[in-house]
């Protein structure tokens, strides 16, 4: 299937997520358990609402697996692989804080350099971020770029501690005294999109803990921003199309503030992340 026939199909299975969640995030019980999700995690309502729905749409097409964070591997044939994350956020939904989004990645390949189309949407705006493997990046149809700072001084980093062992806390302040200001919002894709179109500078996680579903859309639409991705150890990534694999990552704006925050943060960083 083509890329342009991929994305309209994305683009109208998230929007249907956003109509459907939307109206849940006013209720009561908004956070209700209905099981338990194949990455570990416990999947709310809103999380099968969200999969449920997607999966309707991509499982219809032949010759597509799906790995989605709450499902796992669904289908066992086909060359193209779709990586979902249903409800990227679900502890502010649940606690009803607007910041949560749902993404999808479409892969023909085996790497994260194998993917081809990136979409995430914002549940909370209904916002569409877009990345095209060479082909950029866009925000409800519009080109996006990253920042151009390149002082740490005067740059907003995006830094996730949630879970974090207090050694890597600690170890941090080096990152936390050099750079203007820290954020964390909590929906990592959401957050990358936002890295992708200069609102902040760059994006860290030391902790082990993202998974591709979480990470795969979002970090071509970064890509394709103009961002840089390594390890914390400068290395390139290689993370693995599985829900058990976890890792770390720095994204930076540009190669010249990528090399700055990789210096601040390198001490920081648990070995073997």
């Amino acid at each position: 299937m083509k890329g342009t026939e991929w994305e309209k199909i994305l683009l109208a299975a998230t929007e249907r997520v956003r109509q459907r969640v939307s109206p849940l995030a006013k209720r009561e019980g908004r956070g209700r358990t209905v099981g338990t999700g194949a990455a570990g995690d416990r999947t709310i309502f809103a999380d099968k609402l969200a999969e449920d729905e997607l999966l309707k749409a991509i499982t219809k097409i032949e010759g597509v697996r799906v790995l989605s964070e709450e499902a796992g591997a669904v289908g066992d044939r086909g060359h193209t692989l779709a990586v979902v994350d249903p409800l990227d956020g679900s502890s502010n939904f649940e606690r009803g804080i607007p910041f949560y989004c749902t993404s999808v990645a479409i892969v023909d390949g085996d790497s994260i350099e194998d993917v081809t189309l990136g979409v995430v949407r914002d549940l909370v705006t209904g916002d569409a971020y877009v990345g095209r493997r060479g082909g950029g990046a866009t925000k409800n149809g519009k080109r996006i770029r990253t920042s151009k700072t390149v002082e740490p001084a005067h740059a907003v980093v995006g830094v996730d501690l949630s879970r974090s062992p207090p050694g890597l806390v600690s170890g941090l302040a080096p990152l936390v005294a050099g750079v203007k200001r820290q954020v964390h919002l909590g929906a990592n894709a959401l957050e990358l999109c936002y890295l992708a179109e200069g609102r902040v500078d760059s994006f860290i996680d030391l902790r082990g803990r993202i998974r591709i579903t979480d990470f795969a859309a979002a970090y071509l639409i970064a890509k394709e921003a103009g961002a840089e991705f390594t390890g914390p150890d400068g290395k390139e990534l290689k993370p693995e199309f599985d829900l058990k694999h976890r890792f770390s990552f720095v994204a930076s704006a540009n190669a010249t503030i990528h090399k700055e925050i990789l210096e601040l943060c390198k001490e920081a960083a648990p070995r073997g992340s």
